[in-house]
Parts: structure tokens; C-alpha cells; sequence
């Protein structure tokens, strides 16, 4: 009820539209990585899912913001149901423990690669996490997200989103090839983010997906921005869930280089 509740208000505040360009919504085991420009990234693309996907989809959160108790605790626990990881890493078990455990009980994860928000257009470096996760869980999708005008919604030091319309575009999974280091695993992920920064037509991906669209199964930026209301408001919207997420990406124990 909480849930559906928040994901209701942040798409009366912020639109979160779903624009499946070059997949489309399924309950396989997925892994969401996206860019992080704001703390309405993950309420944007958790939002954007169909509720029967929200059910088996968990963002993952640093447990020394969300597992404190008090309203964000409740958000984490009844609401996102997050899978909660130690920010620092330098405890005595792997610290990407609770994202295996997720994964191994059947469900779907959110993460953010970069570690940290980030104020480029285009993503920076990834962090190892989603690289070692990957080498464990090769049978899991590993979906592409792009993430725009968040970071407008919710500028740095804003206490309250503006009304500016926001879309999660999803690409193709990745293909796993587990002989790929680690260094180009990575890049080729984060260039599948940036990827999908670009205009409808400017990647080859682009022509299957005029197909597609031919015959209803994905849904054009056309379509989507057709149900975004041409009105601009100045007001501040006056109620956020836009509470720090202090997403983290940690790595394996004896890595330093995170």
C-alpha cells in the first residue's frame, strides 16, 4: 500500500515515464543500472516499473542512512523493500553479500554503478560491483538505464522537486562474455548508458525498435511525451520523497580501488 502510494506521488510530481527502447518489461531476473544525477533517481526508475515488477524489484541502499529507522526506515522496509549494504566496505564479509543473497532468492536489484551522484551529462567511471555481479549471476539481464531531467527536478540543494517531466529509458541486456576484463566489462556498460542518451533513429538498435513500435510492443518518446501535459508550472510541488538515497556501490573484499 506504501508503495504504491509513493510510486503514485512521484509520478503525479516528476511523470517517471517508462520508455522500453530497446526491450521491454519482463519478469525475467534483471539487474537495472542506471546514471546518478539525483536523489530521485531511484524512486524515478522503480516508479517507472509496472507494478507486478515493482513487487520483485529491489533498489539497493546504504544501510547507514535507510537502516536507522523513522520514516526512511519505513520507506526502505515497507515500502522499496531495498537490499541495505554497507557504505565503507571494510567489514569482515564480502560486501556485496546482501546483493547474492538477493539475487539468489529470485529477485530483481537497482543499482548505480558510478558509487556517488554525479553532475555530468554523461556517466563517469563504474565502480567493480556490477562487474564482479556479472561474473556470478552471468544468467541475469543486466539492463541499461538512462535517466533524464532528474537532476533538474531535484537540483543539488533543492529541498523540493520541480515539476519537470522525467523518463527512464531502458536498453537491450547486455551480453556476458565472462572472458572480458573487468576494465572493458565496465566500460562497455557505461557506454550502453550513454548510449541511450541519444536521439530516436542515431543507433543501429534503433531500426529494430521501429518494428516493434509498428506493432505496439514498445512505446516511442513521441507517445510518451504525448501524455506529459503541456502546462509549465513555477510552483514547487509540495510534498518529496525525494529523501537522500546514498546510493553506494561497494566491491569484494581486496580491491582497493573502488
Amino acid at each position: 500500500m506504501l508503495g504504491t502510494f509513493l510510486s503514485s506521488l512521484t509520478k503525479i510530481m516528476i511523470g517517471a515515464y517508462a520508455y522500453w527502447r530497446h526491450t521491454t518489461p519482463s519478469k525475467n531476473q534483471r539487474v537495472y543500472f542506471a546514471n546518478h544525477s539525483s536523489h530521485l533517481d531511484t524512486m524515478a526508475i522503480w516508479s517507472s516499473l509496472e507494478p507486478e515488477l515493482r513487487k520483485i524489484t529491489r533498489p539497493v541502499a546504504a544501510k547507514d542512512y535507510w537502516g536507522k529507522g523513522g520514516i526512511r526506515g519505513i520507506i526502505a522496509k515497507d515500502a522499496l523493500n531495498v537490499v541495505l549494504i554497507e557504505r565503507s566496505g571494510n567489514g569482515e564479509d564480502d560486501p556485496l553479500k546482501p546483493l547474492y543473497e538477493a539475487l539468489d532468492q529470485g529477485d530483481s536489484l537497482i543499482i548505480f554503478p558510478e558509487g556517488t551522484r554525479r553532475y555530468e551529462t554523461e556517466p563517469t567511471a563504474f565502480k567493480s560491483g556490477l562487474y564482479h555481479l556479472s561474473r556470478r549471476y552471468p544468467h541475469v539481464e543486466y539492463i541499461p538505464v538512462y535517466l533524464a531531467n532528474t537532476r533538474r527536478s531535484l537540483p543539488k540543494g533543492a529541498l523540493l522537486p520541480l515539476p519537470v517531466s522525467c523518463m527512464a529509458t531502458f536498453g537491450a541486456p547486455l551480453e556476458i562474455d565472462l572472458e572480458e576484463s573487468k576494465e572493458e566489462f565496465l566500460e562497455r556498460a557505461r557506454q550502453a548508458v550513454i548510449d541511450l542518451s541519444k536521439p530516436e533513429g542515431a543507433l543501429p538498435q534503433d531500426s529494430y525498435n521501429r518494428r516493434k513500435l509498428k506493432r505496439g510492443k514498445f512505446r516511442s518518446p513521441d507517445r510518451v511525451n504525448s501524455n506529459i501535459s503541456e502546462k509549465a508550472t513555477e510552483d514547487a510541488v509540495s510534498t518529496t520523497v525525494g529523501q537522500e538515497s546514498h546510493q553506494v556501490e561497494v566491491q569484494p573484499q581486496g580491491e582497493k580501488n573502488v
